[in-house]
């Protein structure tokens, strides 16, 4: 007969979080379909032409091997490459992208939480975040990855022109647009009303319950008459046919259309992270304005092999939490922002013994 164990204390498995720990996201975006249009020099007009579907279309090459490692007597050999492409029309040269996120409140409540001491602490400290420095500051930077089209990724690399615009759901009345290329995507500092507007409106769904905010977003991203586009590629082995790259598709009512995964909107709109303080980050970029990063608990950046909050000392998510919550504890206002804004993002955080 195997005896129960005794559950143990956050003291005794010295866990700076509930073993069971867990908060939905507040941050929810649709996934985006990607179509294509022609570019009008009256940006306003953009929204009403008729947009069409891009498809999907497969593409055989033969390269060579080029990567590090071949042995010698395969370096001559062609390189047989099949997969899914997308591109624009040859008659139109405008990407459009359209999705939804909607904005939610009641950061501090966990949907699983075993230990609710730990939850009174947090819902306290957080209600001291919102009453002391608000949620605008965290608001600001998800609405310039909105409006600067931080969510187009490739697509927006070598755009001629860029154009974004926002409209409430529920107020058809309240829209936002703007000139996404004139937006920094690392330096949050900017002065702009537009985006100072649509800040409060989604500081305001943060704070309030059982009510939200929802966004519709379009982007027009003039691209070039043909030029290739850049869905969302998917994680599947090879077929039988030796396929081996497979291209995100939507279904819609007007047959099937090119995409973008939620979850790849969604870390560029949570892509706010320049509170990160790593050796090698400063002796790298422009200490004045470090690259943001995506919201992580450990400031894990998996394209760049890199975590910038691997520990206690580089402010990873749990040892900031344990020091805020302390009974003596107190953190800076930029970790304050991160550990809110990593409750915002949600997920499993739950201890282990």
């Amino acid at each position: 007969m195997v005896k129960a164990s005794k559950k143990k204390t956050n003291g005794e498995n010295n866990a700076p979080v509930p073993s069971v720990l867990a908060f939905s996201r507040k941050i929810e975006p649709s996934d985006g379909l990607m179509q294509a249009g022609l570019w009008n020099a009256d940006v306003a007009q953009l929204s009403q032409q008729t947009w069409q579907n891009i498809e999907l279309h497969d593409k055989s090459n033969r390269g060579v091997k080029s990567q590090y490692g071949v042995a010698n007597e395969e370096k001559h050999q062609p390189n047989l490459v099949r997969g899914d492409d997308a591109s624009l029309p040859p008659h139109l040269d405008t990407l459009r992208v359209s999705f939804t996120v909607k904005f939610l409140g009641d950061i501090a409540t966990a949907t699983a939480n075993n230990e609710p001491d730990f939850g009174i602490k947090l819902a306290k400290k957080i209600k001291e975040y919102q009453d002391e420095i608000g949620f605008l500051p965290l608001a600001r930077r998800y609405a310039q990855n909105l409006a600067n089209g931080r969510f187009l990724w490739r697509n927006r690399v070598g755009a001629e022109s860029v154009w974004v615009k926002i409209s409430d759901s529920e107020n058809a009345n309240k829209s936002w647009e703007f000139g996404s290329l004139s937006l920094d995507l690392h330096d949050f500092d900017v002065k702009n009303e537009q985006l100072d507007d649509l800040a409060k409106c989604i500081a305001e769904s943060f704070v309030a319950t059982g009510k939200y905010l929802l966004l519709k977003v379009e982007a027009f991203v003039k691209v070039g008459l043909g030029q290739r586009v850049f869905p969302s590629q998917e994680m599947r082995e090879k077929d039988k046919d030796n396929k081996s790259k497979f291209l995100y598709q939507i279904k819609t009512p007007n047959g099937l259309c090119a995409g973008l995964h939620s979850e790849k909107i969604g870390n560029a709109i949570r892509t706010i992270d320049t509170w990160y303080d790593f050796p090698q980050a400063d002796d790298l970029f422009d200490k004045t304005v470090k690259p943001a990063i995506a919201i992580e608990p450990y400031g894990s950046v998996p394209t760049q092999g890199q975590a910038y909050r691997r520990n206690a000392s580089e402010g990873d998510l749990y040892s900031l939490m344990a020091n805020w919550l302390s009974d003596d504890g107190n953190i800076s206002t930029e970790q304050k922002h991160f550990v809110v804004a990593n409750l915002i993002r949600g997920g499993v955080f739950g201890g282990k013994e």
